[in-house]
């Protein structure tokens, strides 16, 4: 279904393995609902062992209880921290982590008496998980682009925030996505454009994806899970017929019903997908 790779990416993860000695820190967001797949493996190892401070975004949004069971293992490779980048509170809890992780710096510099320079971070992820939103938030302005269409992000641009500098990047999504369920947890967080796919593709997916892992969510309006593609669009069917999202002379406007649907799931709260 989807193999969403735009040329601007590529470019981005290459320039990334070039500069890579720059960074002394490595933002990596991640989206709380996808604690597995929004985590891009190609950006760990370019990372190579420079420090890493993992923000997963949207903790608001996520289910709290089987979140904490994913955080160890990003533990293991750097700090972490759960954040609604909304909250002036975690916004205030990044600031002060990385001025700890510049403190850290600056006390390894004093014993060789060097003066310690404004840390240079690199901020990634995919696309829509907030990173410009987190740069706007720590430099108090709106330095950085900023909107809820993937891939707006097009070019770098350094920001000054005192003891560090931020680097915005363009979103990056891993080269081959792997699966169409992988492609379906991309979508229904809108780190995949859905506009540039084929809408009934899409909803076939997300749809199969709901059934295997928040079933409650299609139940909720009286929905049946389903992995057959006859059946699903079946039941999408009748969520129109009982909604009357009809056409003129009584006919189902299905490519409405699948918007609306889309929509609601993507707004579901308490949830992982992963």
């Amino acid at each position: 279904m989807i193999n969403w790779f735009p040329g601007h990416m590529a470019k981005s993860l290459r320039e990334l393995k070039e500069k890579q000695k720059v960074f002394d820190l490595f933002i990596i967001l991640l989206d709380a609902r996808l604690p597995l797949t929004s985590f891009n493996p190609e950006i760990y190892k370019i990372a190579n062992k420079k420090p890493i401070l993992f923000i997963f975004n949207k903790a608001d949004k996520t289910n709290k209880d089987k979140i904490n069971a994913f955080i160890p293992q990003y533990q293991k490779m750097g700090e972490v921290i759960l954040s609604n980048l909304k909250d002036k509170k975690s916004i205030l809890k990044i600031n002060s982590k990385i001025n700890n992780i510049y403190k850290l710096f600056d006390e390894k510099n004093k014993l060789k008496n060097k003066l310690t320079p404004p840390l240079k971070c690199v901020v990634l992820g995919i696309p829509n998980i907030g990173k410009s939103t987190l740069i706007n938030a720590l430099a108090n302005s709106r330095v950085a682009k900023v909107g809820n269409i993937p891939g707006i992000t097009k070019s770098e641009q350094w920001i000054n925030c005192n003891k560090y500098l931020l680097l915005d990047t363009p979103g990056i999504l891993m080269p081959k996505l792997g699966s169409d369920d992988v492609g379906a947890k991309l979508a229904i967080v809108d780190s995949i454009r859905i506009d540039a796919l084929n809408i009934n593709e899409v909803i076939v997916e997300i749809y199969k994806l709901l059934s295997k892992t928040n079933k409650w969510v299609l139940e909720k309006i009286n929905l049946a899970p389903s992995f057959d593609e006859e059946q699903i669009f079946a039941e999408i069917n009748q969520y129109a017929r009982r909604n009357k999202i009809l056409k003129a002379g009584n006919e189902i406007d299905l490519n409405k019903s699948i918007k609306l649907l889309l929509q609601y799931f993507k707004n579901i709260d308490n949830i992982i997908y992963d």
